[in-house]
Parts: structure tokens; sequence; C-alpha cells
């Protein structure tokens, strides 16, 4: 199969990511299964070609100049239920497993439902909320390298760290990922995922396109805190603002590009640097060509 008659050429990411920004991808595929996932990167491989896998667009900042090589949209949704685990496809949405799990009386995931994104990103970039995250519920994921090979990695296995994995930085795409939660109450469950999407809604712009948290929290203390702190809440660079309802969220405010929120990101980690001493690590992800036009 050639490329050309394969994925949609210069589709642009903005299109796909929950900010609205980024430029176009060379090639881009959406899959649905994962018979779809494993051809697009075996294709991607036999024409030599990077591949990106895109879950739910979430917590990334893709560059004005685009992506090189192929997107792989994973919308590929899938998940079972067995006494108190749920097994689910790494395109599934984590909103989805949390009420799956719900449903079925199996209390402890309820935080997901508040993360945008899907399954895979949660592993790759250990998402949490509320107090979890994904290494704190993962039993083990299926992972697979571009040569289409796959392998069942242990928690042990994945490095996690604060919003981070061992799979950050490498190939390595996840395939699907196993939860365990408690056996509890449905109600409880639900009613949990209610008060907590309720206390988000309060205290997040989520009217306003965003990638969720741009900074990590450093150590005992909480990364909005410091950029309010620092005088920048509402701080504008281009299109891109510091949100004027929780400071450690930058939002399109219509017209931002990548390159607007990198320099406002910057100049939130110099003022809080220069007047407090800490390092804000970016959680939000760059990805794709950042090179000079």
């Amino acid at each position: 199969m050639t490329v050309a008659a394969w994925g949609t050429r210069g589709e642009p990411m903005a299109k796909h990511t929950s900010l609205r920004i980024g430029g176009p991808a060379d090639v881009f595929v959406r899959v649905t299964s994962e018979d779809d996932l494993r051809g697009a990167v075996a294709v991607a491989r036999q024409h030599e070609l990077p591949v990106f896998v895109l879950g739910g667009g979430t917590n990334l900042l893709v560059a004005d100049r685009g992506i090189r090589g192929v997107v792989i949209e994973n919308a590929w949704s899938e998940d079972a239920v067995d006494g108190d685990t749920i097994t689910a496809a790494s395109g599934t949405a984590l909103a989805h497993v949390a009420a799956a799990a719900a449903r079925s009386g199996i209390e402890g995931l309820e935080w997901m439902a508040t993360v945008p994104g899907t399954v895979g990103g949660a592993v790759h970039g250990n998402a949490g909320a509320f107090g979890s995250e994904a290494a704190a519920e993962l039993i083990d994921a299926e992972l697979m390298d571009l040569n289409g090979d796959s392998w069942t990695a242990a928690n042990a296995d994945l490095g996690f760290a604060y919003r981070t994995s061992a799979l950050q930085g490498t190939p390595v795409i996840v395939v699907r990922a196993r939860f365990r939660g408690r056996r509890g109450d449905r109600a409880a469950a639900v009613r949990r995922i209610k008060e907590i999407a309720n206390e988000r809604a309060a205290k997040q712009p989520l009217a306003q396109p965003n990638t969720g948290s741009i900074f990590r929290n450093p150590s005992g203390d909480f990364a909005g805190r410091l950029i309010e702190a620092a005088g920048l809440k509402g701080r504008r660079l281009g299109g891109a603002m510091v949100s004027a309802k929780h400071a450690n969220f930058i939002v399109n405010t219509g017209t931002a590009s990548a390159a607007d929120v990198r320099e406002l990101l910057r100049l939130c980690q110099r003022e809080v640097k220069e007047r407090f001493g800490v390092d804000l690590v970016p959680e939000v992800e760059m990805v794709g060509d950042w090179s000079a036009p």
C-alpha cells in the first residue's frame, strides 16, 4: 500500500487537540480497532516513517509546523470487567473506564472521570487527579513496538513517577491496560463521580480550549499557587492566556499559536524561578517540528 493511498495528507492537528492548536501532520490515520492500530504501525514501518500515536489530544502542545511522519489517532474503545478488574483498549476514554467501573459496582477509579484523554495517554504520562494516579490502579499493560512485537509489562516495570513513566520519549505504544479497583457500591461510585466532576468544573477553565495542567506541582506546593503569587494570572502573550480561573492552565483565547503558548509557559517558569527559586517542570508534552521556519 502506498502512503498516498492510505492516510490523509496535511491534516491540521488543531482539529484534534484539546488546545485547538497544532500544524499539519504529514500523514494522518484514524484507527478504531486493534487490527487497524497494528496495521497502521506496520504500514508506517514499511515506509520507514516516524509514528506518533494521538489519543484524546490532551496534555499536548503540537508545534505550529506540525508533526513529521504518521500521526495515528487511536479511537479504538473497548472494555471488559472481571470482578474488581477492568481491561480497556488504549483508545478508550478514561471517563468511559470510570463509568464502566461504577456501573459494575467497582470503586476507586472515579477520579478517571475527571481526566480528559485516553487509557494509552494515561499510562504513558501517569495521569492523575484527586489524590490518585494511573500508577496506583494499574495492574499491567500490553505494549507494542514499531516492529509489531507485543509484550505485557507489569506496573513495576513501567518506571512510574509523578506524571511520567519510562514510556515517555520511546516509540513504544500502549495497546491495552488492566486496572484494579475494589468491590463496592454502585450508587456511591456514581455519586463520587458527580461530586468530583462538579468540583473540577468549579475550579478549572473547561469552557476554554486548554491542555489540562501546564506544570507538574512541585514537592510540597502547587504550581498554580506559585504562578498566581508571581502576578501572572490573566497574563497574555498573543492569543494565549494564563487562566483567570486557575493559574496552572494556559488557555487559547481563540487565536493562540503553539509559539504563543510556549513563550507564555517559559515566562511563567522565569518569573516563578526569579521570585521563589522554584523550577516549574512542564506537564504538557511538546511534540512536532519546533525548528525555525
